[in-house]
């Protein structure tokens, strides 16, 4: 397991790869299925890993490149030295250095936006009461969800909102629910929990940290949501009956009519229940009313699961690496030595054994070093011809 140019370069690619395909499935309208925002899903997480462990891995099937730009810009970059201040280094060196120090900054302002948002939220948020906690409890039994998650309201929201990542915690605006409109506001912001849609934010944000340059990524992030709200929306509906989905419906929009415009209550921090504009929630709703008979059952999630295995093994196998031939001088090293060329050397075979002939010598050679010889262009010629 190694990690160098090379590997960071093969992270940069792959993760662009995956990225693509998600746009491509965007494109295609694929993701308006069940099958499809999981692929969505599956993609992205394959690029936001490949690029937070840009390692090799051996043994690997390495494809070699010897003529192009490739070999040209590795060179300059990774091979040639540089002195400075008496101390070598490769302009890779300088750009790796420069890069981490950048997404160092990155991670650390987020941690503390992070930090300051929790705050804000544990000072003006109040536990909510026995409502609050019955409904919540009910949902906790239905689902089997074993890990406690606290519920609070808070005035200064207008979105219910999920946050937390070792500590799940709920906030609810201030607003007179209905128990119906509780439930499937609470059931919403559970189920987000319960798909690990806070960990893929947070996976997210460490790749939109390290990925720091790449306009892809941050573009990513609109697409992300959307389909972990989908695929939310998919999750809680699927055990609905026709009128219990149109409530749930309800709920969403009268939420959304009793929000603000403002939109500042945890949107890089949590996942919340809102859209950015009506188009969006109309296909929400035109989605779950299409997927409405499907369910993914466990066949099909393993089934992505193995996807997802091989399709990170591929990755971390195939690895593209430059190839130079080697400088004369180093191939004759000494005095009177002489490199074996097609020219002046050729292979006998004698029966079952095999032998090296050059000029006047005769080396025996195992039949691997002869069928070795012969695919590098050295003739083999049979008994004693000449």
């Amino acid at each position: 397991m190694t990690l160098n140019l090379g590997s960071l370069c093969m992270a940069i690619l792959w993760n662009s790869i995956f990225i693509g395909i998600v746009f491509w499935i965007g494109k295609k309208k694929i993701y308006t299925t069940r099958k499809g925002i999981h692929l969505t899903l599956m993609f992205y997480l394959l690029g936001v890993v490949r690029m937070i462990f840009p390692i090799d891995f051996r043994p690997s099937i390495g494809i070699q490149v010897w003529k192009g730009v490739f070999p040209t810009v590795n060179y300059a970059l990774s091979i040639q030295n540089y002195n400075l201040w008496g101390r070598q280094f490769t302009i890779a060196d300088a750009l790796v250095a420069i890069w981490l120090i950048i997404a160092g900054v990155f991670m650390l302002r987020y941690f503390v936006k992070y930090q300051e948002m929790r705050r804000i939220f544990q000072k003006y948020s109040t536990e909510a009461n026995e409502q609050y906690q019955s409904v919540l409890s009910r949902i906790t039994q239905e689902k089997k969800i074993k890990k406690k998650i606290a519920v609070y309201q808070n005035p200064g929201i207008t979105i219910p909102c999920a946050e937390g990542v070792f500590r799940w915690n709920i906030y609810l605006p201030d607003y007179d629910y209905s128990e119906e409109e509780l439930y499937y506001a609470l059931l919403h912001e559970c189920t987000h929990f319960t798909n690990g849609d806070l960990y893929i934010k947070w996976l997210t944000q460490l790749c939109r940290c390290l990925c720091w340059w790449n306009p892809l990524v941050y573009k990513m992030q609109d697409t992300l949501e959307k389909n972990l709200e989908i695929r939310c929306d998919l999750t809680v509906t699927e055990n609905l009956s026709q009128k219990e989905q149109l409530s749930y419906l309800g709920t969403i929009v009268k939420t959304l009519k009793n929000a603000q415009k403002k939109r500042g209550s945890g949107v890089l921090y949590g996942v919340h229940l809102a859209d950015k504009n009506g188009e969006e929630l109309k296909e929400r709703f035109e989605i779950i009313c299409k997927n409405q008979d499907k369910k993914t059952g466990r066949n099909q999630k393993r089934k992505y699961m193995v996807y997802f295995f091989l399709m990170i093994v591929l990755s971390y196998t195939v690895v593209i690496q430059p190839a130079y031939d080697p400088p004369e001088d180093e191939i004759i090293t000494e005095e009177g030595m002489e490199e074996l060329t097609p020219d002046n050397t050729y292979v006998q075979k004698e029966g079952d054994k095999y032998y090296m002939i050059y000029k006047n010598d005769k080396d025996e050679i195992s039949k691997e070093d002869a069928e070795e010889m012969k695919m590098s262009g050295f003739e083999v010629k049979e008994n004693e011809e000449k």
